[in-house]
């Protein structure tokens, strides 16, 4: 389980213990999805790719869901690179689901470019979670 996971768990059942609303919840992301990419890129991996094929058919069957899709990049090179980048990264995913049937009224993308504090000499590990695209499904 994920910490979000285990978060967005933690909070519904505080919501239900205090009898607090469901129209509450109904904000909370029912799926929160991060798609890793390559320094530099915004081509998708066949490992993201077999992931959004399950997002694009849950997206189909369930035309109430929306997919929230943010880009992001590591902190390496000139800001305004990394925010066409992200931008990159976060159309290459929304295109793909539009490639597998999910409506563009079901698709909100965005894209932050680099969030980290990592300087461009810092561990790489931070660098490759940065390079990333976070889907997140939840009810219209």
């Amino acid at each position: 389980m994920t910490l979000i996971t285990a978060l967005l768990t933690i909070a519904l059942t505080i919501c239900v213990n205090l009898g607090v609303r469901a129209q509450i919840t109904s904000d909370l992301p029912l799926s929160i999805t991060i798609l890793y990419f390559d320094q530099s890129s915004h081509q998708l991996r066949p490992n993201v790719k077999t992931m959004l094929d399950s997002i694009a058919q849950q997206l189909v069957e369930q035309p109430r869901l929306m997919a929230t899709v943010t880009g992001y990049t590591d902190n390496v090179g000139k800001r305004e690179l990394n925010m066409a980048l992200a931008k990159h990264r976060a159309k290459a995913v929304e295109q793909y689901l539009r490639q597998h049937g999910v409506l563009a009224n079901q698709i909100a993308a965005s894209w932050e470019g680099p969030d980290t504090k990592a300087s461009a000499d810092g561990p790489e590990a931070i660098k490759t979670i940065s390079r990333r695209v976070v889907v997140q499904l939840s009810p219209r």
